[in-house]
């Protein structure tokens, strides 16, 4: 049986590299969710917020907790990524998402900043960047997960200063210890293919996010998954990653379409591609085994048709040339 590509990521040793890169001095928190609520309590005044029309309903939710009232600016598919940011004169705080490690330019917000406005960027998809946040941004975070396999993480960072607020609770045992229990069984899963395995920890998986998503606030990472992030090669982890693209783009060049080019990647997430019958292709795939997710479940008041067309191609530090060889082989046999 050959081994399945994507979904969750199963228990690492710890790596011997010199840590994740944050860019500003700032605070890991227990997810991208509770970054942004820490930042938010920074900005008691703020009353109003414009975010990208596509993005994960858990960007949104945080701005909806604390009272504020949320506009959405464009961002579609139209012959490549198009953004046009609209902020009306009552906006408070325009929050910018960079998409997937690829150079997405900030317009001039010159005119907003002088007049009191607020920028968070969301850097989840351009940590590992050669340039991971944009000059204009005021406060900066990130959800970790995506790029490790830790139990939980989230960063926040104030550009210009600290944070008066940082998150000090742990996170409760019980959680700590099923997300563990959940990636070693995916790890022995790997090793055996013991099926009902792999229904045990999708399981724990499934419940560990439910948690997270629900319980996020005022929680600081826990001490493993911050002691692992000390630990990555990050620089092992970009050639990585940017060699597996690089095989994705040269194989499937003639057979889907790119959300960007390879020319504006900088350290991918994953490969985005824009497909019309995307969930078609996913369905095949995931019968080969090739785990690829979409970004994102649509979120209530968004409008964008990059959720029916994206699809996330997997290209991360757990796999090499033959695994990208074989989303190509998959993919090219299929009519996208």
């Amino acid at each position: 049986m050959t081994r399945e590509i994507g979904s969750e990521f199963h228990k690492l040793e710890f790596g011997k590299g010199h840590g994740l890169p944050f860019p500003v001095k700032g605070c890991l928190v227990f997810s991208g969710r509770t970054a942004i609520e820490t930042v938010l309590k920074e900005l008691p005044h703020a009353k109003k917020a414009v975010l990208p029309s596509y993005c994960c309903d858990s960007m949104i939710e945080p701005f909806r907790r604390a009272g504020m009232i949320v506009e959405f600016y464009p961002v579609r598919y139209e012959n490549g990524l198009k953004i046009d940011v609209q902020i009306s004169e009552d906006i408070d705080i325009l929050f910018w998402c960079n998409y997937f490690g690829y150079h997405t330019p900030m317009p001039d917000l010159l005119d907003f900043k002088k007049r009191g406005g607020l920028v968070i960027e969301d850097i989840t998809h351009s940590l590992l960047s050669s340039s991971p946040y944009n000059s204009q941004s005021d406060y900066l975070v990130a959800s970790i997960r995506k790029w490790e396999p830790i139990n939980c993480g989230g960063y926040c960072a104030a550009v210009n200063g600290d944070l008066k607020h940082t998150p000090t609770l742990m996170p409760p045992s019980n959680f700590v210890d099923n997300k563990t229990s959940a990636m070693n069984m995916k790890t022995e899963y790997l090793n055996d293919l013991d099926e009902q395995k792999k229904q045990q920890f999708l399981a724990m998986f499934g419940e560990s996010n439910h948690w997270l998503a629900e319980n996020y606030l005022e929680l600081a990472i826990d001490p493993w998954s911050e002691e692992y992030l000390t630990h990555v090669d990050a620089e092992e982890q970009k050639r990585i990653r940017r060699s597996n693209a690089h095989v994705l783009y040269e194989g499937l060049k003639n057979k889907v379409q790119f959300l960007s080019s390879e020319e504006d990647m900088d350290c991918p997430l994953f490969v985005p591609v824009v497909i019309p019958n995307r969930n078609e292709v996913r369905k095949i795939l995931t019968e080969n085994r090739i785990y690829c997710p979409v970004h994102w479940p649509k979120p209530e008041g968004c409008c964008s048709n990059l959720y029916d067309l994206e699809l996330s191609l997997i290209c991360d530090q757990r796999y090499n040339e033959d695994d990208m060889k074989r989303i190509v082989s998959v993919i090219s046999q299929m009519n996208t």
